[in-house]
């Protein structure tokens, strides 16, 4: 009596379960790496940047596939959370001196007070763009 096994399944769906697999590792790692401080958030880019690849891919795949309407959305929202993490710390990164001044003034502030005061400062230099490159 011939058993069929697992095999046949995972080369039916073209290895979608490998692509779901690495888009939701890539957006773990882009959360983590968004919540870390500079220069460690820059590797926040990087891993989204891969994760929106990744989550493109397996959003195709799952799309063309006849997988669970679940799987669907939950790649499609892995991937979006990997585009947000990456727009959110890339543009932080384009103001590394000042992101960097920020987190080194609340990494120094005990009280609300001085929380704040690190919040208006960090504030003002975004609002006069200091610390793009070439300014």
């Amino acid at each position: 009596m011939p058993v069929s096994s697992p095999a046949p399944a995972a080369e039916k769906d073209g290895g979608l379960a490998s692509w779901v697999r690495a888009a939701i590792v890539l957006m773990l790692g882009a959360y983590l790496g968004a919540g870390a401080m500079l220069p460690w958030k820059l590797a926040a880019v990087a891993l989204g940047a891969a994760g929106v690849v990744v989550g493109v891919v397996a959003t195709i795949k799952a799309f063309r596939g006849a997988v669970p309407v679940v799987l669907r959305v939950t790649i499609a929202l892995a991937t979006m959370a990997c585009l947000l993490f990456t727009l959110s710390t890339g543009l932080q990164s384009l103001f590394y001196h000042a992101t960097s001044e920020y987190e080194q003034c609340l990494r120094g502030s005990v009280t609300d007070r001085t929380t704040a005061a690190c919040q208006r400062e960090y504030e003002e230099k975004l609002r006069n763009l200091d610390g793009l490159p070439g300014s």
